[in-house]
């Protein structure tokens, strides 16, 4: 450990974490999953994490007048908002909260009109779903408690197989997060997302003494008090916070669809923090997409929807082609990291040319080489086994799962670079590619089973763990927190958070019931319904391999790699790779606007005030995210406690 880190585990942070966690499940679960009124986690800044850091700061306030010396250090903010972030990634919108819906559904909806039980069901592994009757219909119908043997029983080995595998993700995004970190701070990336917990944990005292910071924060919480205002008290009026969508009449600019406009004033001040070059990518590809669908359209092409011009396929082709990028720029530090996981016997026997590294050449990293190398082999195996052991054919799980990866790599990659505010590939992962690339009739029924069991990493690429690690991996660098232990505590609040998570889904849901009215969640209609229905088109409606798809995943990767190239090779260079690759990102889609109006300001700034007047304006937007996010966060907590049952997605939400 570097004499100038400190652990960040402590007795302090252990107790919060069997306090928090569970509450934040439970929270999670009733504000998300059942009531639908916010979305906490499918933007890339977590407002509950944030909103815990900013009591813990009030707590700090406090002692420091009374008994300074019981302080939570800078150490202690950074551990506790990772546990919690870590946490609500796993339980959230397009994690377990999938997974947990998926396990029940196909037998649910098992009738003569479906006929599952002919089609799917056999061909799904019995030791991964929950069968039993009595206890589906129980969470189906609600009114009742999962206190029961005959309910708790049915689940124990389902969930407990389904926790190893998570924890298995977990831990492969983990070691990718140590083999990547020195690399990607040597290549000077920003992490903005983590420069909002690293600001308010290590300047408090200048953050929140500006009055710049406090103007943005009442801008940013004054919409949320209205619009709860409004759900008591309708005679009062509401304020338009949120994403509204308009679209036009006439063709051919109908044929872009919605065009959705985001208000959230928290998007704005998280948007701000993106690197200039990046904002006008993102922008710029935007239009230059919506310009192909019109073009389409002209030639006759209406619908659009995975056809021509195949805006999510050249995306996908985009991320393997970003994904070779990534490799080639690490491939130095990757072979160094190779030879010092292999040790110095290997080393000198490669020959006297070879450059030894110093032994403590990992130390400061979460994980050491050796330990992510082989870590990084082994928990792929574990992932390749569990996917074989439920009907998979071996080559299946291997193609699957390096699709996969291919997408957390890059994704964790834009997190750190780029920072958006929300991403989002809808619907267009590893199995897609598969299907489209070879057709379904390739792929045997139980491929087809195990992926739609996998449907919760695939649905949106959105909330893979391996983004919260490197921002939490970043955040812990720059509070002086010793990696290792943080290595632990990610896994710590993995484990735990998975079995919390389980624990509140099954808590709640046999309370209020699927198929109760209170119950407005994207449950039935999404999570659950996508996954099995497509299986049923697979098999009911063979797709033969399909050449347009194929030439837009060669045509993205193609065209990435012009832009790196020539990114690479002239300053002057405009377009990014990547803001081509979220062009066909759903959830760019909500945040143009944002974008655009963010970019402007920053460049003006940056041109007329230069970076004096930048670091001046910056509290501005980030008082816009801590505004919303604090009031937000009180508006659920109100919510919770006095039962005021708010509306459906009439909080903080819709990225």
């Amino acid at each position: 450990m570097n004499s100038r880190t400190r652990n960040p585990l402590t007795w302090r942070v252990v107790l919060l974490c069997v306090v928090l966690i569970p509450l934040n499940a439970w929270w999670l679960i009733e504000t998300e999953y059942v009531a639908y009124s916010d979305n906490a986690t499918t933007q890339a800044l977590f407002f509950n994490a944030i909103s815990i850091l900013l009591i813990l700061l009030a707590v700090n306030a406090f002692l420091r007048k009374l008994f300074p010396r019981a302080l939570f250090t800078p150490q202690e903010l950074c551990a506790v908002y990772v546990l919690v972030a870590v946490a609500s990634n796993l339980a959230g919108h397009d994690q377990l909260q999938i997974l947990f819906t998926t396990l029940t559904f196909v037998f649910r909806h098992d009738t003569a009109e479906t006929g599952w039980g002919a089609k799917i069901i056999p061909y799904l592994p019995r030791h991964l779903m929950v069968r039993d009757k009595a206890a589906v219909d129980g969470l189906y119908a609600g009114n009742t408690t999962l206190y029961r043997w005959d309910h708790i029983q049915p689940w124990l080995a389902p969930l407990g197989w389904w926790t190893v595998f998570v924890l298995l993700v977990v831990w492969v995004m983990l070691c990718l997060t140590a083999l990547f970190r020195r690399q990607w701070d040597a290549e000077r990336l920003s992490y903005p997302i983590a420069e909002i917990p690293i600001q308010i944990i290590n300047q408090p005292q200048s953050l929140f003494r500006n009055p710049v910071l406090w103007l943005g924060a009442a801008i940013g919480a004054t919409g949320q008090i209205l619009n709860l205002l409004h759900s008591l008290y309708p005679s009062l009026p509401g304020v338009m916070i949120g994403v509204q969508d308009y679209g036009f009449d006439t063709f051919p600019w109908n044929a872009v669809g919605s065009l959705p406009i985001c208000t959230y004033p928290f998007a704005f001040g998280l948007t701000f923090l993106l690197p200039t070059q990046l904002g006008f990518s993102c922008w710029f590809f935007f239009l230059f997409s919506r310009v192909e669908l019109i073009t389409a359209a002209l030639q006759g092409q209406t619908d659009t929807y995975n056809k021509f011009p195949y805006i999510q396929q050249q995306g996908f082709g985009a991320c393997i082609g970003l994904f070779m990028t990534v490799i080639w720029s690490a491939r130095d530090h990757l072979r160094r990291v190779w030879r010092t996981a292999l040790g110095p016997r290997w080393m000198s026997a490669a020959g006297p040319d070879t450059t030894t590294e110093p032994s403590d050449d990992d130390l400061e990293e979460p994980l050491s080489y050796r330990t992510a190398v082989f870590g990084l082999l082994g928990g792929i195996c574990g992932l390749v086994w569990f996917a074989t052991a439920a009907g998979m054919r071996p080559f299946t799980a291997v193609v699957f799962l390096g699709l996969l990866f291919v997408v957390v790599v890059v994704v964790a990659r834009l997190r750190a670079e780029l920072g958006l505010p929300t991403f989002e590939l809808y619907q267009v992962g590893a199995e897609h590619v598969m299907q489209r690339v070879a057709g379904t009739s390739f792929w045997t029924r139980s491929d087809l089973g195990v992926m739609s069991l996998f449907f919760w990493l695939t649905r949106t690429h959105r909330g893979f763990p391996m983004q919260t690690q490197v921002d939490a991996v970043r955040l812990g660098r720059r509070t002086n927190s010793a990696a290792r232990p943080l290595a632990g505590l990610i896994m710590l609040a993995s484990a735990f958070g998975t079995v919390c998570a389980f624990w509140a889904l099954l808590h709640c849901t046999y309370q209020v019931g699927y198929e109760s009215a209170k119950f407005q969640g994207p449950a039935m209609w999404a999570f659950g319904q996508e996954p099995w229905r497509k299986m049923d088109n697979w098999i009911t409606s063979p797709q033969r391999p399909d050449a347009g798809s194929i030439g837009a995943y060669l045509f993205g990767i193609g065209f990435t790699l012009f832009l790196a190239a020539m990114r690479a090779r002239f300053l002057w260079w405009p377009f990014h790779p990547a803001g081509y690759l979220v062009s066909g990102s759903f959830g760019l889609f909500r945040l143009w606007l944002p974008i655009f109006a963010s970019w402007l300001a920053k460049s003006l700034i940056l041109r007329y005030g230069g970076l004096r007047l930048y670091r001046r304006a910056l509290p501005f937007f980030l008082g816009l995210v801590l505004g919303e996010f604090g009031a937000g966060f009180l508006r659920t907590l109100m919510d919770l406690a006095f039962g005021l049952h708010l509306p459906a997605s009439s909080g903080i939400g819709g990225l």
